[in-house]
């Protein structure tokens, strides 16, 4: 079985945990852009509106197939509370994701508030088996040791296997 860690980063945040969990784990990397582009300003003045409201943006990779990967990793910046709009377009671009084992994180300033059980509330919505979620703050982001318990988490979802 192979894993994939499907991410948007607009600070570089989210994208540090990623590359840190793939480099541990041996997981396929997919970055979702969001075609909006937003500056830092854009990103709280016209991101955060977005994201607090549930709304989906225009990315890039449009589809994003998963049925060749056993545990699929989705990993989300937390704007207002929330996963943010290319996030959420990405888990609606999903294919294949039916029956395989999820795993969740997020990265913030502060906590998750609602980001994590959203998008887990959105994985189940499509179909995947939610192993479990972790929150990560910025400060973690560039501590290799605080990774660890996502890793873990990703590797224990592998090992048990797809839910048939």
């Amino acid at each position: 079985m192979s894993v994939c860690i499907i991410y948007h980063s607009e600070t570089g945040t989210t994208r540090a945990v990623a590359e840190q969990v793939a480099a541990l784990i041996g997981a396929d990397l997919i970055e979702v852009k969001d075609l909006a582009g937003y500056s830092k300003v854009g990103m709280y003045l016209k991101g955060a509106p977005r994201a607090a409201q549930g709304k989906k943006a225009d990315i890039e990779p449009a589809v994003i197939d998963v049925s060749g990967y056993g545990t699929v990793v989705v990993g989300t910046p937390v704007w207002a509370g929330n996963p943010t709009p290319a996030v959420n377009a990405a888990i609606n671009a999903l294919v294949g994701i039916e029956g395989k084992a999820a795993v969740v994180f997020c990265t913030s300033r502060g906590g998750p508030r609602k980001a994590l059980e959203r998008v887990k509330e959105m994985l189940a919505d499509r179909g995947a088996d939610v192993r479990g979620a972790v929150p990560l703050t910025a400060r973690d982001a560039k501590k290799p040791e605080a990774v660890k318990p996502l890793a873990d988490l990703v590797r224990r979802s592998e090992k048990e296997g797809i839910v048939q």
